[in-house]
């Protein structure tokens, strides 16, 4: 399965397919399915994101 990373506008960063995620010493944690990683530094749930993003107003559009 391709693993897919979709930067969404004024929101989360959403990552389709089977990976692993590593902490900063290098622990893998296994995700298959669909994720989303905060990008806007507010999440209580860091790195996942938790929508803070609506409550601070969060803007942001990148493109590739």
């Amino acid at each position: 399965m391709t693993v897919e990373i979709r930067i969404q506008d004024d929101d989360s960063l959403e990552i389709t397919g089977k990976f692993d995620l590593l902490d900063e010493d290098g622990n893998a944690y296994g995700h298959h399915g669909k994720l989303r990683l905060c990008r806007c530094g507010a999440s209580k749930t860091k790195p996942y994101c938790d929508d803070s993003h609506v409550e601070i107003n969060f803007e942001s559009k990148v493109r590739a």
